[in-house]
């Protein structure tokens, strides 16, 4: 009797790959540098949670990116918002660039450039602006060009505002939204999907599911915290058990106030990946001169360890983000130098500020 046992065929799936830490497939967030922090991409059957900035500026930029991902790939995709038209947010998702080359990049600059100094020009980032290859995962998009909006008639999409089959009541939520949008959920994850470019039926397609600013206003009620820790569970339940990938957005400065904070937290629980936006505008370190070269700040909030023993650990964690007229590039930051001043005085106190073995108070070589 032989001991080998014939391979079956994997299941591939358009815009997927294995990971080269864990081996399981994921997805690109459609955000290269985003995708790089967490690995080079997000497992199928994750929910990432955004955590919201003050006005929702950049949070949204990631949003297009993921939905517009998905519609290169041909996947399957649900939009659902309370605080806007899902039909005018995805009218509003950026183009593929096809041309990496001609975009500009950090490595094209001259050393004179550079910010800071010539030793930095060999430090890696973040941000990933070179030729997509073979290992790379995802798309690189132009944030100053919309999609044309004949291109979303082609995709299969549903959109979910909220007025779409509200139930009389529900044993579970006191919002009826909620149940609602999991029926949605429930049935698009249900139905059969096939890449529509490919005859062969091993080719099944991914769905992707958005949710866009979950516990803004319209969400928020009393009973707000126990429906949405309910909602996130079943929906983790849904997404873990099909080929799907859930992407939501917090605003998470309405919750931190302290009789929310363990509520809140029980609400991250419930999500596998978080990340929250640090916005600068309007407050002191848009005006501070170490931080002119960025926009906010990037927080990873929570990492999960899904179907591998651990999860994967980023290079660092002191992340900042800019946002360009074409992309949105995520960073190590690099403060500046603090460059002293050279006048007389400061070299007077600072050669009197200085502890020396020598008795005199000038330069010597003994002196530390």
């Amino acid at each position: 009797m032989s001991c080998f046992v014939k391979r079956r065929g994997a299941v591939t799936i358009k815009g997927t790959r294995a990971s080269l830490h864990s081996g399981q497939p994921i997805l690109s967030s459609g955000n290269p540098s985003l995708d790089h922090i967490f690995g080079g991409g997000f497992p199928i059957g994750s929910v990432i949670a955004i955590e919201e900035d003050k006005y929702v500026n950049y949070s949204r930029v990631l949003t297009k990116y993921f939905l517009a991902e998905g519609l290169v790939n041909g996947h399957y995709t649900v939009v659902a918002s309370l605080e806007e038209d899902p039909v005018q947010l995805m009218k509003k998702l950026p183009t593929p660039v096809e041309d990496i080359e001609s975009m500009p990049s950090a490595k094209n600059q001259t050393p004179e450039d550079m910010r800071i100094a010539f030793r930095y020009n060999n430090l890696s980032v973040v941000d990933l602006e070179q030729k997509p290859s073979t290992q790379q995962l995802g798309h690189f998009f132009d944030l100053s060009k919309q999609i044309d909006q004949s291109e979303l008639a082609k995709h299969d999409i549903l959109y979910w505002d909220g007025s779409q089959n509200l139930a009389q009541s529900s044993k579970l939520f006191t919002n009826r939204h909620y149940q609602s949008l999991l029926d949605a959920i429930h049935l698009k994850s249900s139905e059969p999907r096939f890449s529509p470019t490919s005859t062969d039926v091993k080719e099944k397609n991914l769905l992707r599911i958005c949710i866009n600013s979950l516990g803004s206003p319209l969400w928020y009620d009393q009973n707000f915290f126990p429906d949405a820790i309910k909602f996130l569970t079943i929906l983790k339940s849904i997404v873990r058990n099909t080929l799907s990938c859930c992407l939501i957005t917090l605003p998470a400065h309405l919750f931190r106030h302290l009789e929310n904070s363990q509520q809140y937290a029980r609400l991250i629980d419930q999500t596998d990946y978080c990340v929250a936006l640090e916005s600068f505008a309007g407050s002191d370190k848009e005006t501070n001169p170490a931080f002119k070269e960025y926009h906010g700040l990037l927080d990873i909030v929570k990492l999960s360890a899904l179907n591998s023993l651990a999860a994967f650990t980023p290079e660092t964690r002191d992340l900042a983000f800019k946002l360009r007229r074409r992309k949105f590039v995520i960073e190590k930051l690099h403060l500046p130098p603090e460059l002293g001043d050279d006048s007389s005085d400061a070299r007077g106190l600072k050669a009197a500020q200085t502890m020396s073995c020598s008795g005199g108070g000038g330069n010597s070589k003994l002196d530390f």
